[in-house]
């Protein structure tokens, strides 16, 4: 080749390049994040920054409630580091900062307090994306810029023009709708907090607090990209002068910067360990990168996360929701320990993993072990690994295993003690890599506890369960709930024993796993409380609903009675065949949607009929017509919920987000199946919502799911090929998936 040719061959080589890239760029599913979906009515999503599992989720507040942000509020309060974005009872909202009107005059401030720094947004000034978040302030003064880290969070404070800069960060500030363990308070309650101003460049402190958490720890390590100009201290909202440090339950602080009209950028690192963790995680991840590279990284990682699966749809609304909902599944679990992997465990001391990262920020078990966990063990195995060891960890300080974990610490709320499917389904996905026999022992053990610890008034435990068989409803709160999750938790625990070579622990616990018939009244077909003495609670209202404080959990009797995800056609059997629980699922569906009660759950939502989709306890009762041999039913109300109670608005989400569950159960049956029972080995069918999806597995082999001939009037099966062989039943199995394939959906508009 002659030199001209050599030429022109390098500019063709860099033209594909630069097309390949504009291509790839093109291509990320980060554009097709929504992360305003749920933001609106009890989604509880906040559009934060933040990187897939990261322990920073650094956004905007409008109030110190749920998530703190609501799409309908129209101020803001400033920017936290650590939300709970799409969690139930509020929490967190630590390490509050907001940046002041230009040359605001400080020295005019001598008390302190949350009306002094709120600030009109709209918006059409806001933007959010994977792993960044910006909105303009003060009529467009001020653009505020927001992305993340792991461990960190940093925000870049663009004005129009230069002046002084102040800068208010509030200790005080957190969560006023926390679900408090100490019955007194019913906020998030500051114990102790202090900064210290370390240099004109740096700021460090802390924040200890009750919450929904007895006790959470939260440290800083703080660096400025311009000199501190002044520092001013608050305690109690009340000046404190000629000092540079301060310790109190209510520190507050405004910093003033000289800015000659560029961007002030603010890097926080965030430890529970100590200000020295807090330091080595800022140095670690973000001292030599600025805003733009760290954005470009988060979003990268983003890219990475959202391309494990490829789908093909028409319909940009379809695509928009799926690709929100991987989103929103893949932010937990949430990191807890420092670069150096120490953590803060459920005894309130630190400690150190052998290698692997602490999941133990938030264990919200009672959501996510019924999709959003076993979605991750198939799309990221090595996360769930060391989920895995976390929950074995919290076993040697706590003694049990997980139940609903928040800052490291146990809250004990919730019913049913779900890190039993969570193993066991990780196991079933071919994840290792963990100490089996420590795992069965933490099992039994957990679930052998007389006392699990204090919850809603009062101590909870298995001890009546083992007694009786069941939970009397006339010795614990929520007794029909408590019952039947115990009984499906006995079911993992004895399908792990049986996959690990246990067989005396196999038959105690199957046995234990049939518990739920005693809660079954046979002659009216519905779940129902029983006392001590065996006769059933009465008088019986199966429509009524007292939010936690009933035989129920957020639901009732209509709604629980079908938990039984393990035993379906044992269900059937005691409720007198298959039929006739076919006939009290159609009445679960097509009846009215009256709920009564004076104190109704508000979690009860997302109802067709009594079905309530917008509540964890349900998402596996459409599934339930594919055991009983009607699968038409499935796929009919499998797309009503898809495409009726999901939206792309502020109130697309039909309920409480739950750290992913809600978006994970619509990943798995927009795909075309669901793991009703996620310890079953199996994934029942219903029908897919797009032409065509790629599931890029971590071994790098790909599983297909194709619909022929689908529209919005094709919403049925008429036959299921895998791998070319036409399926005679209505699942398929882990192993298939995991395998590799191509799994063929023949789409009608007839009942088939």
């Amino acid at each position: 080749m002659n030199k001209t040719g050599k030429i022109t061959y390098l500019l063709f080589l860099l033209v594909m390049l630069s097309v390949s890239c504009k291509n790839e760029q093109r291509q990320s599913n980060n554009q097709y994040v929504n992360k305003f979906i749920g933001t609106g009515s009890n989604g509880c999503v906040a559009p934060v920054a933040s990187v897939p599992f990261g322990m920073v989720q650094i956004g905007p507040d409008t109030h110190a409630n749920s998530s703190g942000y609501h799409y309908d509020h129209t101020n803001l309060v400033g920017f936290s580091h650590v939300h709970k974005s799409g969690g139930g009872c509020g929490d967190f909202l630590d390490l509050l900062f907001m940046p002041l009107p230009l040359n605001y005059n400080t020295d005019s401030i001598t008390n302190l307090y949350s009306q002094y720094y709120q600030a009109a947004f709209t918006h059409e000034k806001e933007y959010a994306a994977p792993g960044y978040y910006s909105v303009d302030l003060y009529n467009g003064d001020l653009k505020v810029e927001l992305t993340a880290s792991a461990r960190c969070g940093i925000q870049r404070y663009k004005y129009n023009s230069p002046g002084t800069v102040p800068v208010v960060i509030d200790l005080e500030y957190g969560s006023q709708g926390a679900c408090t363990i100490q019955s007194e308070h019913n906020v998030d309650t500051v114990f102790d907090a202090a900064i210290e101003k370390v240099d004109d460049y740096t700021i460090r402190g802390y924040r200890l607090t009750n919450g929904w958490a007895p006790e959470q720890h939260v440290y800083f390590y703080t660096t400025f990209s311009s000199p501190v100009k002044d520092c001013l201290l608050f305690l109690d909202n009340e000046r404190v002068e000629g000092v540079s440090a301060l310790e109190g339950r209510n520190v507050k602080a405004v910093l003033s910067f000289e800015n000659g009209g560029k961007e002030l950028d603010i890097k926080t690192g965030i430890s529970a360990v100590g200000m020295d963790g807090a330091r080595n995680n800022l140095l670690a991840e973000m001292s030599d990168k600025d805003f733009d590279q760290l954005r470009k990284e988060a979003a990268s990682e983003w890219t990475s996360i959202l391309g494990q699966i490829e789908i093909e749809t028409k319909d940009p609304e379809k695509r928009e929701l799926f690709y929100t909902s991987l989103h929103n599944v893949m932010m937990y679990p949430m990191l807890y320990s420092d670069v150096d992997n120490r953590f803060r465990g459920p005894d309130s001391q630190v400690h150190q993993t052998n290698g692997f990262a602490y999941y133990g920020a938030v264990i919200g078990l009672w959501d996510t072990f019924r999709a959003a966990c076993p979605l991750l063990a198939v799309l990221h195995p090595d996360i769930m690994k060391d989920y895995i060891n976390t929950a074995l960890e919290h076993f040697r300080y706590a003694g049990q295993l997980p139940i609903w974990t928040l800052a490291g610490v146990e809250t004990y709320q919730m019913v049913g003690i779900h890190s039993m499917p969570l193993i066991t389904n990780a196991y079933m996905n071919g994840i290792t890599g963990f100490d089996t026999e420590l795992a069965m022992e933490a099992m039994v053990e957990s679930a052998m506890k007389d006392t699990c610890g204090y919850s809603m008034g009062y101590f909870v435990g298995l001890e009546n369960y083992k007694k009786y068989g069941y939970v009397p409803c006339d010795l614990e709160m929520e007794s029909v709930a408590r019952t039947l999750e115990y009984a499906f938790d006995d079911w993992a625990i004895s399908q792990f024993a049986s996959l690990t070579n246990h067989s005396q622990i196999y038959d105690k616990f199957y046995t234990r796993s049939l518990n739920y018939k005693n809660v079954i009244d046979t002659s009216t077909l519905l779940a129902r409380g029983k006392t001590k003495a065996g006769h059933w609670r009465e008088p019986f209202y199966p429509l009524r609903s007292e939010h936690r404080a009933d035989d129920y959990c957020e639901g009732n009797a209509w709604q629980w009675t079908f938990f039984v995800p393990h035993d379906v056609n044992g269900l059937a059997e005691l409720m007198g065949g298959k039929d006739v629980l076919a006939s009290r699922l159609d009445s679960l569906f097509t009846m009215s949607s009256t709920l009564e009660g004076e104190t109704v759950s508000g979690d009860i939502s997302g109802l067709i009929g009594q079905y309530a989709h917008g509540n964890e306890p349900g998402h596996h009762t459409i599934y339930m017509y594919n055991e009983i041999g009607q699968p038409y039913k499935t796929q009919k109300y499998v797309n009503e919920v898809l495409t009726t109670l999901y939206d792309n608005t502020p109130e697309g989400i039909c309920g409480n987000e739950d750290t992913g569950q809600m978006s994970a159960w619509y990943v798995f049956s927009s795909l075309g199946f669901y793991p009703m029972d996620p310890v079953s080995g199996k994934y029942q069918l219903g029908a897919p919502l797009f032409d065509r999806a790629s599931i890029n597995l971590p071994s790098g082999k790909q599983f297909i799911v194709t619909a022929d001939n689908l529209s919005d009037k094709n919403i049925y099966v008429k036959e299921v090929w895998l791998n070319d062989h036409l399926l005679d039943r209505a699942y398929i199995t882990f192993e298939e998936l995991l395998n590799g394939g191509t799994l063929c959906f023949k789409m009608t508009d007839k009942l088939e």
